[in-house]
């Protein structure tokens, strides 16, 4: 067996950055966000591996993306600071999840 890790194991680990942050962050819409997002994202992490067949290199990015977040927002000291430090992987991430739930698989 690899350890590299799959898709849906940066899925996760997305998941429990986000908590972690969620946790500790004093800004209270933001903690709300983080953690609705990590919640939507948890149940159709398989699901987001098979968005398209680089689905690895596609999570692989944004969970490095998610753990440059907790020092980025260390720095914030307005909420809306904290939110458009956020506001690229939470975009990107919603444009995945909708692939995601929306997708259609054609067995042939």
């Amino acid at each position: 067996m690899t350890d590299q890790k799959m898709g849906t194991q940066h899925a996760r680990d997305i998941c429990n950055i986000f908590r972690q942050i969620a946790e500790d962050t004093t800004f209270e819409d933001l903690k709300g966000n983080l953690l609705s997002l990590a919640n939507e994202l948890e149940p159709i992490a398989s699901k987001l591996y098979f968005k398209t067949q680089k689905g690895t290199e596609d999570l692989e990015g944004l969970a490095a993306e998610a753990a440059l977040l907790k020092d980025r927002l260390s720095a914030c000291e307005l909420s809306d600071d904290a939110k458009s430090v956020c506001a690229p992987i939470v975009d990107q991430l919603q444009k995945v999840m909708h692939h995601a739930k929306t997708m259609k698989v054609r067995m042939t």
